[in-house]
């Protein structure tokens, strides 16, 4: 059972508060100035008080108990009231009748139960159980083999009150709370789709980074692996590293490539140039001849250098590979040739994933994205408008 809150105590002590004030204000009218009757006064103000307080008590946790003990009790103090007024009237008004809170209360505890009950199911068959018992007593007192008016009369006026003071304020909260929440789910909705999100453009940064420099790891462990000079062992474990370096690109790009980012924000502000990206391959022993704008850093034709490089050396390893990058007003021309292998490739790993991931990269960036075979070897040409920050 999870204790409330100083807030929540605070607020359920204004409820009380608020609730109690008609149980003193009721016996302002003459009941006070006759002794018989103002008695019996203060004992219903006094029940009335200690009821709503219990039910105050129970409302967050159990608010159907809570609603149903002043509803009982309301309907025995209209039942009492409709009783004292056979006895005394005033100028036609009943000296007893719902002015000791209780009615008040009713209508506030309806509500908060179809708000905050989580299953509408109990108040239902509740509420069913009340108004099929007072419809079948009303029509039993008004049918039988002795008609009671008074009797009917009062099974008609606790129905009425029933309907108005438990049953519309029960659907009104049940709406509200149901309108809320559907906001609060709408809420966690949005929170979680941004959460994804996220999760999705780290993921790609990590395919494309990480799968990047794998491809360059076995870059090297393939041109040490056709060293001349090397011993046949040597040369062995560098083709078996190549292999495990290709094997672990493979699987990283099935586990995670295949998250896509959804959005055109980029996870963080590029880091490396086109030039940078180039030199890192040429080191590695790629033949690259970069042209055009050398100096740019634009995410996406980073992304687009990357991918094109890791697929040359994957499929055409030993071929050399011409970057085109242009710009001007109309936005970023990256144009990636490769010529064909100079060295068998060996089997293709992957489903072109690589390309895929790259066509929605540049998609999601504005543009187009063209790739396929040029004279022998292959062609990547990706254009797209220039992305906040590129310099």
């Amino acid at each position: 059972m999870r204790r409330p809150g100083r807030r929540e105590v605070r607020r359920d002590l204004l409820l009380w508060a608020l609730l109690c004030l008609p149980a003193f204000l009721a016996p302002a009218v003459p009941l006070w100035w006759e002794p018989a009757t103002g008695q019996v006064a203060l004992l219903v103000a006094a029940a009335g008080v200690i009821a709503l307080g219990a039910a105050v008590l129970v409302s967050r946790e159990a608010p159907l108990a809570a609603m149903l003990l002043v509803l009982v009790l309301g309907s025995w103090n209209v039942a009492e009231g409709l009783a004292t007024a056979q006895l005394w009237r005033l100028d036609g008004m009943t000296k007893l009748g719902p002015l000791n809170g209780l009615t008040l209360g009713t209508v506030v505890f309806s509500y908060l139960a179809g708000r905050r009950a989580a299953d509408p199911r109990p108040a239902t068959l509740a509420f069913a159980v009340i108004l099929g018992t007072g419809t079948a007593l009303a029509l039993v007192s008004s049918s039988g083999p002795r008609p009671d008016a008074a009797t009917t009369r009062f099974w008609v006026t606790v129905l009425s009150g029933v309907l108005l003071s438990g049953l519309l304020p029960w659907l009104i909260g049940r709406l509200v709370g149901q309108r809320a929440g559907q906001r609060a789910r709408e809420q966690r909705l949005v929170v979680a789709q941004a959460q994804l999100r996220e999760r999705n453009r780290i993921a790609q940064d990590m395919h494309d980074s990480l799968g990047h420099d794998l491809a360059l790891i076995a870059l090297r462990a393939a041109a040490l692996e056709m060293a001349p000079d090397l011993a046949e062992r040597h040369r062995k474990a560098a083709g078996e590293l190549r292999e495990a370096a290709a094997g672990t690109t493979e699987r990283l790009r099935r586990v995670i490539g295949v998250l896509r980012e959804d959005d055109r924000a980029p996870l963080a502000p590029p880091e490396e140039s086109v030039a940078e990206i180039v030199d890192r391959a040429r080191e590695s022993g790629l033949r690259v001849e970069l042209r055009g704008q050398e100096s740019l850093r634009d995410r996406t034709a980073c992304r687009v250098v990357q991918e094109s490089l890791t697929n040359a050396t994957k499929h055409a390893p030993g071929s050399a590979v011409t970057v085109e990058v242009l710009r001007d007003a109309g936005g970023i021309t990256v144009t990636v040739t490769n010529q064909a292998a100079q060295t068998p490739a060996g089997r293709p790993r992957g489903g072109g994933l690589g390309l895929i991931g790259l066509r929605e990269r540049v998609r999601l960036a504005g543009g187009t994205f063209e790739s396929g075979p040029n004279g022998g070897g292959f062609q990547v040409v990706a254009r797209f408008p220039c992305e906040d920050g590129a310099t």
